[in-house]
């Protein structure tokens, strides 16, 4: 690999800390409490709403599916990619 995949990854990175250190000074000027707000009654309940939606979703919808993509995948590109690797 060339050394600029690893240099735009590492900015990617550094990026993103320098947002989120942005986005917690901004909330923090305009005084919003951001332990408040994910303790609250409401962000509790909204997020049991959804995670509840997720759990719903994965196990009566995605999770067969994608057992059986991983089953192929492992069986017809995993297992002969290593093979051929080993040889």
């Amino acid at each position: 690999m060339n050394k600029t995949y690893f240099i735009n990854k590492q900015g990617g990175l550094i990026k993103m800390i320098i947002i989120i250190v942005i986005a917690i000074a901004i909330l923090s000027y305009f005084g919003i409490d951001i332990k408040e707000f994910f303790t609250s009654d409401q962000f509790q309940k909204n997020f049991g709403y959804v995670w509840g939606f997720i759990k719903d979703t994965w196990s009566n919808y995605l999770a067969e599916p994608a057992i059986k993509l991983w089953g192929i995948w492992v069986q017809n590109i995993w297992t002969p990619l290593l093979g051929i690797i080993n040889k």
